[in-house]
């Protein structure tokens, strides 16, 4: 069996900087309008995508709403006004109910 070949002192880079550079310079130079070579209307799925989000949202914004309402009734003193009310409504019908049975 042979010898594991021993890797190479010196680090290859992938993209060496220097040619990274040039190529750069090359594009710039060349006044290519990158922008130009992406699809000019979204396709199927990208209108998917921008409805799905489109959807959550519009589910987000009437989360946000029903939770300030909740919040807002929370620190309003309307549910111990109606259940005072609602106590003093049975209140009567048990005196009803007990003034009938009698």
């Amino acid at each position: 069996m042979s010898a594991p070949s021993n890797p190479p002192t010196k680090m290859t880079h992938p993209l060496p900087l220097s040619s990274t550079l040039h190529d750069l310079a090359l594009l710039r130079a060349s006044d290519l309008d990158l922008a130009a070579l992406l699809p000019q209307s979204p396709d199927s799925a990208g209108v998917e995508q921008a409805s799905a989000i489109e959807e959550s949202v519009q589910r987000s914004l009437e989360f946000s709403r029903e939770a300030r309402a909740a919040l807002k009734l929370l620190y309003s003193d309307a549910v111990g006004l109606e259940g005072a009310k609602v106590e003093d409504v049975r209140g009567r019908l048990d005196d009803v109910v007990s003034g009938l049975d009698a």
